[in-house]
């Protein structure tokens, strides 16, 4: 769906003086413009070139405009392009027929320019609040499909756990015990982590996720979280390693949005490294900007992986290299925080070669910092 200023708007008339006047009052005002002077051929300019909105004359020879629509409301492929009538036929039964063969508005010849104007511009507005609308529900029926199997499958690990613990107590040794615990820390900790990406989106899309641009000390927040995720890491032999360049400058960020991007790259980079591999993280100037980089040696990704990266759910080709649960959310999460504090992603990858995301953070001016 385009912009406003962006739509394409098809006018079928048979009356070229008509085509013109209307075509000039639209593409003055920033509309792309498409004619027809007949049924048929608006119909075939709409098989050429699906148009946003269509200004429709009823009055035509070889198929008046009535019959257009029908067949426009027919067809899955043009059943949802607003039809607006423009005509002289000015009697009730007509008006009602047209809103009846599936028409959004009706009016009526002669016309006030800037009637004609508000109006296509509503049912574009319209349009795309319907098309948002039919999106957040395809990503609902999603979400609750992928957060219903990622959390089944813990779920029932855990359960498989206790229920063995239960009923064959006498065979547990204190090892058996131990492992079965770390088993189900390790569970939940996946678990939670769903959660939290879950929670994360959920107040992004809300808007309700507000985020206080300051001056920040990077280097403080990374190295913290770094060491975090050391005994993660040394769980599946993965060594992290960490550099900062001295004197850092401050950053202009948020710290909460900030702890958010590295917990995901990091988090993310340990889920799909082998054992005995390292992550890397780094920080130092580069420009105005401070450069965040965080890298693995672990299993990269496709061309085809790196144009879905950011979206979310995206399932990437390459799994979890210790049976760590992915939904798909922590990257979508990253690249819209790294946009809402106006800094910079980039990836460079390689499958079977590892992975390499770099931010750039804008520096805060002396003033800020002061």
């Amino acid at each position: 769906m385009n912009n406003h200023d962006e739509a394409l708007i098809l006018i079928v008339d048979d009356i070229p003086r008509n085509l013109q006047v209307l075509g000039s009052i639209l593409s003055e005002n920033g509309f792309g413009v498409s004619v027809a002077s007949s049924g048929q051929g608006a119909l075939d300019a709409i098989a050429a070139n699906k148009p946003d909105v269509v200004l429709l004359d009823i009055q035509m020879p070889d198929m008046d405009g009535f019959d257009v629509c029908t067949h426009l409301k027919a067809n899955p492929a043009t059943a949802d392009v607003p039809v607006i009538f423009l005509t002289a036929r000015t009697e009730i039964d007509d008006i009602v027929r047209g809103f009846e063969v599936g028409a959004v508005d009706y009016i009526t010849k002669p016309f006030i320019s800037q009637e004609l104007l508000a109006r296509v511009r509503t049912h574009l507005r319209l349009v795309r609040q319907n098309k948002r609308l039919q999106d957040l529900n395809s990503e609902k029926d999603e979400f609750l499909g992928i957060a219903a199997h990622d959390l089944r499958n813990p779920l029932s690990k855990i359960q498989f756990i206790a229920e063995k613990m239960a009923y064959e107590a006498d065979t547990f040794t204190p090892d058996l015990i131990n492992d079965a615990a770390q088993d189900i820390v390790h569970t939940v900790s996946g678990m939670m982590e769903l959660i939290s990406n879950l929670l994360d989106t959920n107040a992004i899309e809300q808007g309700k996720l507000a985020l206080e641009l300051n001056p920040i000390e990077i280097g403080v927040i990374v190295e913290h979280i770094v060491k975090d995720y050391e005994a993660r890491a040394g769980k599946k032999k993965i060594t992290m390693h960490y550099e900062q360049s001295e004197n850092l400058p401050m950053v202009q960020a948020d710290e909460v949005a900030i702890a958010q991007i590295l917990d995901n790259l990091i988090s993310n980079a340990i889920k799909y490294s082998p054992t005995r591999t390292q992550v890397t993280t780094r920080l130092f100037v580069q420009g105005a900007f401070v450069r965040l980089d965080v890298q693995d040696q672990g299993l990269g990704m496709t061309d085809e992986d790196k144009k879905r990266l950011f979206q979310k759910f995206a399932r990437l080709s390459a799994q979890p290299t210790g049976n760590e649960h992915s939904i798909g959310l922590g990257l979508s999460i990253v690249k819209t925080l790294v946009d809402r504090l106006h800094a910079e992603i980039s990836v460079e990858s390689t499958a079977g070669k590892g992975t390499l995301f770099t931010i750039l953070f804008p520096i805060a001016s002396d003033a800020e910092a002061s």
